[in-house]
């Protein structure tokens, strides 16, 4: 075949994803519903098409990075412009988009029974790491299906991965698996960064001062660094709509569901999540969820941070909101890691993942090596864990300010007081979670 690319949804991240592949020497014709986005496309060295159907015309590899699982289906199998009509005969389909875990085998199931098109290569490969990572060719790709589909798409993930490249062992879902647990921290990072920054600002806080403190501390996260400076300045690029992460939240929460298993902080992130699109910040950069926060001050971020006061390392106040980013962080990595083996992935590889990528956070890294090794290290005990989070939740009542997640992750911990674990280190509100048939985590004998 011609060793062409099709490349299928020309967004903020896919539009980054498809110039990198010209930049790499592939001949890359993209299609997107946007007719400027095209004319970028165009004007960046790519090939512009009309329909799905068109755009794949002898392309070899077909990569697919549009919004929802819906377009998909759309693109591919639309009754006069799917691109199922022009696939060519041993066509390697990557689907990058993010949906929920039956979605690949669905279109394997479509692909073999309604159109006996078994000889397409199907790789489900989402992707995480942002613009910037999209367009220099080092995202997080999770790749999976058959050995023959990932041998086949190789050169192609590879030059959109780099060294970023996993493959997912069980098959056609189990990549969109991990880009799921993925999510759960990175919706619940994206939405704390919001309430701990917002937070920061109610206190009064010179709020760059705060950042740049906080970011070097054990409640930071690769999203606290990544959106904090976007508030922080006027400016109103759109680096990732919020309308985005509402998608992947919703994925999460129904996976759970789907899964019969309760998912505490993800919950309350889509609600958050959720307001931020009533209050008409869906088109906006997910970074102004801070509105729905300060929705009477939505700038007071901005204007603290030129702020002439100076801020200690040990101010009082200060420490509350790091206390309340660790608490939530740390609640998180043991929410998203039980889920992770609730749906049977590996437990190491996830974290090897998950640890470099987009969800990581300073308490992830920490509490879940402390997981998998079962040996829970003595530093904040859950009733510390309940004490720091109390205090906040009462200084942020006195302020009248909403503090969504922190008080999801009290409860948890006080969930954990009640099974006997208020002595027992904080990583024990894992035992939220233990099923009936034991711990997801069992501790080490000592």
């Amino acid at each position: 075949m011609s060793g062409k690319i099709a490349f299928l949804g020309l967004g903020a991240m896919g539009f980054g994803m498809a110039t990198n592949l010209i930049k790499k020497g592939f001949h890359v014709t993209g299609f997107d519903v946007y007719a400027p986005t095209l004319e970028r496309f165009t004007a960046a060295g790519g090939h512009a098409s009309s329909t799905p159907k068109d755009t794949v015309k002898d392309a070899q590899y077909i990569v697919f990075m549009v919004a929802t699982a819906a377009q998909i289906l759309t693109a591919l199998f639309d009754d006069e412009k799917g691109a199922i009509h022009s696939l060519g005969k041993g066509a390697i389909v990557i689907l990058s988009s993010t949906g929920p875990p039956e979605h690949v085998p669905l279109v394997r199931k479509l692909l073999d029974e309604k159109y006996s098109r078994q000889d397409i290569e199907l790789v489900d490969a989402p992707v995480s790491g942002g613009t910037i990572r999209a367009a220099n060719g080092t995202l997080t790709i999770l790749a999976a299906g058959p050995d023959s589909a990932i041998a086949a798409a190789k050169p192609v993930l590879d030059a959109m991965a780099g060294e970023s490249l996993y493959v997912i062992p069980g098959g056609l879902g189990a990549g969109t698996n991990v880009k799921m647990v993925h999510q759960v921290l990175a919706g619940i990072h994206i939405a704390m960064t919001s309430e701990a920054m917002g937070f920061a600002a109610a206190l009064g806080l010179n709020t760059k001062q705060a950042f740049e403190i906080l970011r070097k501390g054990r409640g930071s996260s690769w999203m606290f660094e990544n959106r904090t400076p976007h508030m922080l300045v006027e400016d109103k690029t759109v680096y990732s709509a919020l309308n985005i992460i509402v998608k992947d939240i919703g994925i999460v929460t129904a996976g759970g569901r789907s899964a019969n298993f309760p998912l505490f902080l993800s919950s309350t992130t889509e609600q958050v999540l959720a307001s931020g699109v009533s209050a008409g910040l869906g088109l906006i950069d997910d970074a102004a969820l801070v509105g729905v926060y300060l929705p009477q001050s939505s700038s007071a971020i901005l204007k603290l941070a030129s702020s002439s006061a100076t801020l200690s390392p040990d101010d009082p106040k200060l420490l509350l909101v790091e206390k309340i980013m660790a608490g939530v962080h740390l609640a998180a990595a043991a929410e998203a890691m039980s889920l992770g083996v609730k749906v049977g992935l590996e437990a190491k590889k996830l974290f090897e993942i998950i640890s470099t990528a987009a969800g990581s956070s300073a308490m992830f890294v920490e509490a879940t090596m402390q997981l998998l090794s079962g040996v829970w290290k003595e530093r904040s005990s859950v009733d510390d864990v309940i004490a720091e989070l109390t205090e906040a939740v009462e200084e942020a009542h006195k302020l009248k300010y909403p503090l969504h997640l922190t008080g999801t992750a009290l409860q948890l911990f006080e969930l954990a007081k009640l099974k006997g674990l208020g002595k027992e280190p904080g990583i024990a509100v894992s035992k939220v979670w233990d099923s009936v048939d034991g711990p997801y985590f069992p501790r080490a004998q000592v």
